[in-house]
This record gives C-alpha cells, sequence and structure tokens, in this order.
C-alpha cells in the first residue's frame, strides 16, 4: 500500500503560504527573505528562497518569470529538490528597475543611489 501525502497541509495561506505563479500554473508556496549586511554595513543584500512543491513547480528552468505573492521575480537556479524530493527550493532575483534595457548599473551606497543609463548618463541622489 502505497503512502500518499497531503502536502497542502505545510501550505496554507492563512499561515506561511503565499500564492504562486509560473505562466499557466499556480499554487501556494513558503517564501524565504535572509538579509545579510556587506562592505562594511554599506550594502544589503537579500536572498530570496522559494519552497514549493516539487510536482507543480520542479520544471522551473533558469531565467522563468514567476510572481510570488503578487512581486516579480526570476529564477536564480534550477529547482533543489530535498528530504523525500515532494518539495523543492527555488532561489530567485527580485526583478527590479535594474531588469530595464534602459539602465545598465544601479548602485545604492551611503552616499545616495548612483544609476548609469545605457547611454552613459549618469543620475546621483544625495542620501536623506
Amino acid at each position: 500500500m502505497a503512502f500518499t501525502e497531503d502536502l497542502s497541509v505545510f501550505l496554507d495561506l492563512n499561515g506561511f503560504g503565499v500564492p504562486v505563479v509560473a505562466g499557466a500554473v499556480s499554487g501556494v508556496g513558503i517564501l524565504d527573505l535572509n538579509s545579510e549586511l556587506i562592505l562594511g554595513g554599506e550594502i544589503n543584500v537579500i536572498d530570496y528562497l522559494l519552497t514549493v512543491p516539487t510536482a507543480t513547480f520542479g520544471s522551473l528552468g533558469y531565467g522563468s518569470a514567476i510572481t510570488v505573492d503578487g512581486e516579480n521575480y526570476k529564477v536564480e537556479t534550477a529547482p533543489m529538490r530535498f528530504d523525500d524530493g515532494a518539495f523543492c527550493r527555488v532561489a530567485l532575483m527580485k526583478i527590479t528597475i535594474a531588469d530595464s534595457p534602459f539602465v545598465s548599473r544601479i548602485l545604492r551606497t551611503g552616499l545616495g543611489l548612483v544609476l548609469r543609463t545605457g547611454s552613459g548618463q549618469i543620475l546621483r541622489t544625495q542620501p536623506s
């Protein structure tokens, strides 16, 4: 007799679960945001890690567009199964203005925000 596990008990929208949409596929996942200060506290780096059912989202590929809790992301690495393989973890990149073809570089420092366009123009802001 095969054991059938109900994964929905782990993915409750009233608990830790958030809505996830990738193309025509939708479901529920758990989004973890781990942050780290680097360069002496000048830059805050955030890692986005999504836990989802492998059967639903296990075929996502690098660069795939995905919406998590209403925010847009891109898949950074192929899904990584863990434990019994029922769930997988997907590393994500948040889509920002930096993904625009008109912006080649954005750097936020303690001195303000520096934005360099694809044509080489530079916009600097002063810290508040």
